[in-house]
């Protein structure tokens, strides 16, 4: 049963995901899914995998995935934390290096999936909604399986500089 963007699920199910039962995004670390309908794997970090998103409408939009199960950022330990930010900002600097956009938007929602993760989504001049958050899902562009390899390889390599 599939929710609607407009809705919150049964609180039930939403207590459940909270705890980190039946969570996708654990699902997908402990499988180590490197491709699946939404993402592909570009690398793991510290205390996180970065994922480069099927829909790169945005050029270079990644999903940063915290690998234990915890709904916010404050739910790590102080030294654990600071791993995530740490690994954003990598991840966002390697972004920059190869795409080379003019801002980052950070998104950490958890709306849908309360599993800490971050949207990170370049923004480049002249793209429309330069003073809203962009929603890549308006314009969804999917891409050839060598080009999602080549922009994974390029992030790896402009991460090893970090």
């Amino acid at each position: 049963m599939s929710q609607s963007p407009d809705e919150w699920m049964p609180r039930p199910q939403w207590d459940a995901l909270v705890r980190g039962e039946g969570c996708p995004l654990c699902a997908n670390l402990a499988l180590h899914v490197q491709t699946n309908a939404h993402i592909r794997t570009v690398t793991d970090l510290d205390l996180s995998r970065l994922w480069l998103a099927a829909n790169q409408s945005v050029p270079g939009y990644c999903m940063l995935v915290c690998k234990k199960h915890v709904r916010e950022p404050y739910d790590l330990p102080k030294e654990e934390r600071v791993a995530f930010l740490e690994d954003m900002m990598r991840a966002a600097q390697a972004i920059e290096r190869v795409f080379n956009p003019i801002k980052m938007n950070f998104e950490i929602l958890g709306n849908a999936i309360p599993h800490l993760h971050c949207h990170i989504k370049p923004r480049y001049y002249g793209v429309a909604a330069p003073g809203r958050p962009i929603h890549p899902d308006a314009h969804p562009h999917f891409l050839t399986q060598p080009d999602y390899e080549q922009r994974a390889a390029l992030l790896r390599a402009a991460l090893l500089q970090s």
